[in-house]
C-alpha cells in the first residue's frame, strides 16, 4: 500500500468525518485550522459528524493543492489525534500501475 497522491475528494472527507468522533477539534488544530474558525464550526454545527466534515472542508479550501493525503496523514497521526488506523484507511491505497506497465 502506498500513500495516495493529490487532494482527498469531498466524499472521502465525508466518510472520514463519520469516524473521527470526539477527536475532531484536535484534528482541526493538528491541520492548522485557526481557533476562531474552530469555534465558528462548533457553534454552527450540532452533530460531531457535521463539525468534523465542516472542518475538513475548511482545511481543504484554505490549503488548496497543499491539502494532500500526506498532510492529512500528518494530522491524523499527530500525537493529539493518534488515528493511524484512519490514516491508513483513507490515505493509503494500492499502487496504481504506471503508464509504461499498461503498454506491455
Amino acid at each position: 500500500m502506498a500513500l495516495r497522491v493529490g487532494v482527498p475528494r469531498d466524499e472521502e472527507l465525508l466518510s472520514l468525518s463519520s469516524e473521527i468522533g470526539a477527536k475532531w477539534k484536535n484534528l482541526a488544530r493538528a491541520l492548522g485550522i485557526p481557533e476562531a474558525q474552530i469555534e465558528v464550526v462548533e457553534e454552527e454545527s450540532r452533530k460531531v459528524v457535521e463539525k468534523s466534515y465542516q472542518l475538513l472542508l475548511l482545511w481543504k479550501q484554505a490549503n488548496g493543492t497543499r491539502a494532500t493525503y500526506e498532510a492529512l496523514v500528518a494530522g491524523l497521526c499527530h500525537t493529539v489525534v493518534l488515528r493511524r488506523d484512519l490514516a491508513e484507511r483513507y490515505c493509503y491505497g494500492p499502487v496504481a500501475p504506471q503508464e509504461n506497465d499498461l503498454m506491455e
